[in-house]
């Protein structure tokens, strides 16, 4: 670590103790928009009243082009062509029920479909960072206590790994809180991953040297002693590859968003379909052309716009992982496991001593 180092056991865990209400406030503080909003769970009305978390800001410069499409074509029929202007519905209603409806519900199921796969893929594999982390911890904490140095170290490094696959996810490497990695990293070595190409990476590479360090085999080393040291760190890899995994398909979903044949096609097929409504029962409807529009508009563009809510959730949305909950829940973990830690070595130093 970069000061000193004269923190034993106690004081260690006695330190995550102190401060860990600094970081849950900065994390509860930074995921406020998405931890403090309603969950689908959460009631049938309330859902039903909300308005921020519908992603109207995904969808609304077409829903605003079919409603006014709506509104000048009713205009033109109520006046200028309402003797004129009369067009057979049987015919293109057919058409309509054959092609466009049957086709539009195929593809907005296919969409949505899939959207909800990744979704769900992004939080099994946030889970499993969690699991991973909370592995990790109570193995470093196990089997690198003949080093406590490096052993916190690397208890420390794993929250930073953390907090840095937080901000990697939503593209904010440069804007690290230092308050919600007070206790585990000082100043200076949030700066450094902050200055990191990867901070991921930076993060895990200063987990896997403080393990080496711990496990550090040399000439006079005793056989068995050896042995253990190799299959501890074996283990203690397995975790940290697999937070590493994850890592990687994270940034998978992020970078890869569902090829743009499929979302040109259905698109298009949308706004030709709401575009031509007013057009075909504009004579029929009248003026309820218009409402009949723009809630059939909402209905097909809502579908779509959730989709496009929902395939890289990642940032401070409502309908975007919780990441700062989970980083707090492995926080909680790592005190517990380190804490407990200590209170097991005191007994047994109780029981040694008798």
């Amino acid at each position: 670590m970069s000061q000193e180092y004269s923190i034993g056991p106690r004081d260690f865990a006695e330190r995550l103790r102190m401060t860990s209400e600094i970081r849950r406030k900065a994390l509860l503080d930074g995921g406020a928009v998405i931890n403090a909003y309603p969950k689908s769970n959460g009631g049938y009305l309330k859902s039903i009243l909300l308005l921020k978390g519908r992603a109207i800001d995904t969808f609304l410069v077409p829903l605003t082009i079919s409603t006014v499409n709506a509104i000048i074509w009713t205009l033109l029929i109520q006046y200028p062509f309402k003797s004129s202007f009369v067009i057979q519905e049987e015919p293109w209603g057919s058409l309509y029920t054959l092609v466009l409806t049957t086709s539009l519900a195929f593809m907005l199921v296919f969409r949505l479909n899939r959207v909800a796969i990744r979704w769900w893929d992004t939080r099994t594999m946030w889970g499993s960072v969690v699991a991973n982390a909370r592995s990790l911890t109570s193995a470093i904490v196990e089997h690198c206590s003949h080093d406590l140095e490096s052993r916190d170290e690397a208890i420390c490094w794993t929250a930073g790994y953390l907090i840095s696959l937080k901000q990697h996810m939503r593209e904010e490497d440069g804007h690290f809180n230092y308050d919600e990695l007070t206790g585990f990293l000082s100043k200076d070595q949030v700066d450094k991953i902050i200055a990191s190409h990867h901070p991921c990476l930076y993060a895990a590479s200063e987990i896997r040297c403080a393990i080496n360090r711990a496990c550090t085999v040399t000439a006079d080393t005793p056989i068995a002693l050896a042995t253990l040291y190799v299959s501890n760190l074996r283990l203690i890899e397995h975790s940290l590859d697999v937070l590493i995994y994850n890592m990687g398909g994270l940034e998978r979903v992020r970078s890869t968003p569902l090829p743009i044949v499929f979302v040109t096609h259905l698109r298009t097929f949308i706004m030709f379909y709401l575009l031509s409504l007013p057009f075909l029962y504009g004579h029929t409807w009248g003026w309820g052309t218009i409402p009949a529009v723009f809630v059939t508009s909402y209905a097909l563009l809502g579908i779509d716009g959730a989709a496009t809510e929902c395939e890289s959730p990642f940032k401070k949305r409502p309908n975007h992982l919780d990441m700062e909950s989970f980083c707090i829940t492995a926080f909680d973990d790592i005190e517990q496991i380190v804490r407990h830690n200590h209170e097991m070595q005191e007994r047994q130093q109780r029981r040694n001593s008798y």
